[in-house]
């Protein structure tokens, strides 16, 4: 399993610019792709969403192309003919007012439309080598999650190992309560008999002791919290996305020791359950970050 939080970059070079494309992505319960490109390449969005998609299942990932001017075009050019007008208008005004010096470039610069935008530095040719950027910089953010999910699963198999652990004790403490649970209540079925001075018979006594003793059984559930825990286990050693699985399990978890815990009339294992509880805690918490 990959972690949700990711970063990757790549650069293109085209005849007249620099692109620089950023991708970085944070957890989400599923998966919002955003996509930010200067208006001259806006056409590229949708296929952009399109390669996000099928790289990864889930999380918000932000994808941001820059463009710059590259060596061969510095995005601006100098109108000379406007210039020129500016600074034959300047000197005749000059004369008129008496003012020797002429205009200087720092006051020819400012003037409007002397510098202008160089136009468009990216192309519909360009298209095809900046999408290939594009896909550089989302396999490097894919690359980067695979790395951060081999962490976290390590985490998760530590939780999960506890956790079967508990289980184990809980398991063997359950046995130890269904006897003790079936003498209390024999011991005060005949006590109450005595009491009201009536005399059951020994089938009557074990069936409703039986019956008592179901009641609070946990071994069905202890089965399923086994079971669960087994599926998470190979959750956490294939490559294969699988925290929504893992959240699923979590809360089939969360609802069979939450039954324990209620059904319980032993003070050891309600303690085992609390205990649980809180290693499964801790594993919603890195499930949340795990696609």
């Amino acid at each position: 399993m990959r972690s949700m939080t990711g970063f990757g970059s790549f650069e293109v070079s085209t005849r007249f610019a620099r692109i620089r494309i950023e991708v970085s992505s944070v957890n989400k319960r599923g998966l919002e792709v955003i996509v930010f490109t200067p208006g001259e390449l806006a056409r590229l969005e949708r296929q952009i969403r399109e390669d996000v998609a099928e790289a990864v299942a889930r999380g918000k990932v932000t994808v941001s192309v820059n463009v710059e001017a590259g060596v061969t075009r510095m995005g601006r050019t100098f109108d000379f003919n406007k210039a020129s007008a500016y600074a034959a208008q300047l000197q005749r005004a000059g004369k008129t007012l008496g003012v020797k010096e002429g205009p200087s470039w720092s006051d020819l610069l400012g003037l409007p439309g002397v510098v202008v935008s160089g136009g468009p530095m990216v192309f519909p040719a360009d298209d095809r080598k900046i999408l290939v950027g594009v896909r550089g910089a989302v396999k490097k953010m894919v690359e980067s999650r695979e790395r951060e999910g081999v962490r976290m699963v390590a985490g998760l198999r530590v939780h999960l190992q506890r956790m079967e652990g508990i289980r184990k004790k809980m398991e063997k403490a359950a046995g130890g309560m269904r006897k003790k649970q079936g003498e209390r209540i024999c011991k005060r079925i005949q006590e109450l008999a005595g009491e009201a001075g009536v005399v059951l018979e020994p089938e009557r006594v074990v069936r409703e002791v039986a019956a008592a003793a179901d009641r609070g059984d946990v071994t069905e559930e202890l089965g399923r919290i086994k079971a669960h825990l087994t599926e998470a286990v190979g959750l956490a050693s294939t490559r294969a996305p699988g925290g929504r699985t893992l959240e699923f399990l979590i809360q089939e978890l969360q609802r069979e020791v939450n039954t324990v815990g209620s059904k319980s009339g032993d003070l050891g294992l309600t303690r085992l359950a609390i205990g649980f509880k809180s290693e499964l805690e801790k594993l919603r918490e890195q499930a949340a970050n795990l696609e």
